[in-house]
């Protein structure tokens, strides 16, 4: 069977609101093979499981740029199908009036398909976001544990000062302002009262919990260190250097603890061109459409390191912090949720 092509796209303004932080984006829904929009519980007649022919890895093109790489997975135990074809892509809280958006999918050989039709979306007609929570067909087992951790490449704030204790001043500084030296676990405090998964919207509404110039440090004292910047006198951050290579940037993530998976995601931001790095992180100085995201499902990650790659920031050039939010629902406490925040400061070249 030859590997099918993202049709008949439909994109409509949409938007999700917390009731703290109202977020604007586009819902994006495809024929992809004999999958429709509004498949609903009829099985596709060539889904066979989703493999091997139903891609998993898209582009998102917003105005003629291309905006997101898009990683998406179906967890086992739900009806796939409903899962496999829709995509919300966040606009952050002002978008524009109007965006031309078209997306596309790469083959298993690694070349990409033709794109589909551009769509006009107009964001003064946003309504609420339409929920999708599929239902449990099958029982879970325990093979989707996923893990939580930091970004290892390039070198995250949190590794490069506490697990590395790396000599550079503003590194020094942030080890004895910060009270924690467990690297992996930078997640703010509170969520317990206060969860960031509401399975009625159905997605993690992590802004709510930092909304100032504290990003790097999930607004938790115990890594207050690592909201520092260039502009507190003790100099910059050290910096990796991201050279694309055949127009792609790849990242490492390193897991160390394990949770179960099959709703978390990884969202990345970066800051926007104009980023004075004498400032701190805040949403403020973030893109609001995260340049790459994935959907986990079940039993996709068993490794202890995984690469993620994006052809989206191959014209980047200068110093830029990325910001890597990995969180989602059934995990944390009580299982209704918690999410991790990873910081790194990059050179492009």
């Amino acid at each position: 069977m030859q590997q099918p092509h993202p049709a008949d796209l439909r994109a409509v303004a949409t938007y999700r609101d917390d009731g703290d932080v109202k977020l604007e984006g586009i819902s994006l829904t495809w024929r992809i093979g004999a999958n429709a929009p509004g498949q609903g519980t009829t099985e596709p007649p060539d889904w066979n499981g989703g493999r091997p022919d139903y891609p998993h890895h898209y582009e998102v093109w917003l105005d003629g740029r291309l905006a997101q790489t898009v990683d998406l997975y179906w967890a086992a135990w739900y009806p796939h199908w409903q899962s496999a074809n829709r995509h919300w892509v966040c606009l952050g809280e002002t978008p524009a009036r109007e965006y031309r958006v078209r997306i596309r999918a790469r083959h298993a050989n690694g070349a990409w398909g033709p794109f589909t039709d551009e769509v006009t979306v107009d964001t003064s007609t946003s309504t609420p976001y339409n929920v999708h929570i599929p239902r449990h067909d099958e029982e879970r087992g325990d093979d989707g544990r996923e893990r939580h951790g930091s970004l290892e490449f390039p070198v995250s704030r949190a590794i490069r000062a506490i697990r590395d204790e790396d000599d550079a001043p503003i590194c020094q500084k942030a080890r004895e302002l910060n009270t924690s030296t467990t690297w992996q676990e930078v997640v703010p405090p509170g969520t317990a009262g206060n969860p960031p998964w509401n399975e009625a919207r159905g997605y993690l509404e992590y802004r709510k919990f930092f909304q100032g110039a504290n990003v790097a440090s999930a607004a938790n004292p115990a890594f207050q260190g690592l909201d520092l910047a260039g502009g507190d006198g003790l100099g910059d951050w050290p910096t990796s250097t991201l050279e694309a290579v055949d127009g792609r940037h790849t990242f490492t993530y390193n897991y160390r603890q394990n949770h179960l998976g099959p709703k978390w995601t990884h969202q990345w931001f970066i800051t926007t061109e104009d980023w004075d790095q004498a400032q701190g992180i805040s949403w403020d100085v973030l893109e609001p459409t995260p340049f790459m995201v994935e959907y986990h499902g079940g039993g996709t990650h068993a490794d202890q390191e995984l690469h993620y790659a994006t052809e989206a920031l191959a014209s980047r050039k200068g110093r830029h912090a990325i910001v890597n939010v990995w969180g989602g629902g059934d995990a944390g406490h009580d299982f209704k949720g918690e999410f991790f925040v990873s910081v790194s400061d990059v050179e492009f070249r």
